[in-house]
């Protein structure tokens, strides 16, 4: 049986024990068949979408033994998955996939994520969507790290859902946090726009706890974002049809204005957050 990959491990190790688990895209199933053999939980749902890597996770979980305690899915997202029910899953996994995919797999059946304890998640981009989705319908980012992986960097999520009693102390945890670090933030001269787009692109956790891994994320996205503004073309040696910033929205000139302008900002704020946890 093959290993799971760094990524991966950090994903399955943010389960919380003892729960019923739905691994959303399980593949090849590895990551349930992880989460049994470590006894982190005591049942899993192998959900896919596609038959191929479910064909191939039913024979993984068989050569494992393990057909007792994962049942696969044939699934788009959750609409198949037994969830909140007696023996449903109580928290999901959905990694390796785009933001604004897990956002839709939250969002298409409201009364299933309702009943869902806890979320864990590894959006591959559009984080931000994923944080805002999260705060915007009563899930509480408890715990979150960064992995780097063969040139990548990947975010890990675990969201607690504050609809239930019993993850009352982990929300009030993350909350207390939330005001810690905005206050230090404000102190810091983060303006309330600046400290939102922070906190969605770059997470609370990570930044409250000097994560390294971001430390060495954010030198990465300066760097790359400066190579990409040296790379642009001033606008004054654009054809003098296109060299208004003004030029309305659209235009050769406002493609090329607006994009320097989120470069740049994203390099400031970028800086703003690294000398802050260097504090």
């Amino acid at each position: 049986m093959a290993e799971l990959s760094k990524r991966m491990r950090a994903v399955a190790d943010f389960v919380p024990a003892g729960c019923v688990a739905a691994d959303i895209g399980c593949d090849h199933g590895f990551v349930s068949i992880y989460l049994v053999r470590q006894g982190i939980c005591p049942r899993v749902f192998a959900a896919d979408v596609r038959t191929g890597p479910l064909a191939r996770a039913k024979e993984h979980i068989a050569q494992a033994g393990l057909y007792d305690y994962i049942t696969t899915v044939l699934s788009d997202g959750v609409k198949e998955v037994p969830i909140g029910c007696s023996g449903g899953a109580e928290t999901i996994i959905a990694a390796g996939m785009g933001g604004k995919l897990i956002v839709r797999i939250l969002s298409d059946v409201p009364q299933k994520t309702r009943a869902l304890r806890c979320a864990v998640l590894q959006p591959q981009s559009e984080i931000a969507l994923v944080r805002r989705w999260l705060s915007q319908n009563r899930f509480v980012i408890a715990a979150e790290t960064m992995v780097y992986e063969e040139g990548k960097y990947y975010p890990v999520l675990l969201a607690y859902n504050d609809r239930f009693p019993e993850n009352a102390e982990a929300v009030s945890r993350a909350k207390k946090r939330h005001e810690v670090l905005t206050g230090r933030m404000g102190k810091a001269g983060f303006s309330p726009q600046q400290c939102r787009e922070a906190m969605e692109w770059l997470g609370e956790g990570l930044i409250a706890g000097k994560s390294p891994v971001l430390s060495a994320f954010l030198l990465h996205t300066m760097e790359k974002d400066r190579e990409l503004l040296e790379k642009m073309p001033p606008l004054e040696e654009m054809p003098s049809g296109v060299r208004d910033c003004d030029v309305k929205e659209g235009s050769d000139g406002g493609r090329v204005a607006k994009r320097r302008e989120e470069l740049s900002g994203r390099i400031a704020l970028a800086g703003k957050v690294l000398e802050l946890m260097d504090a």
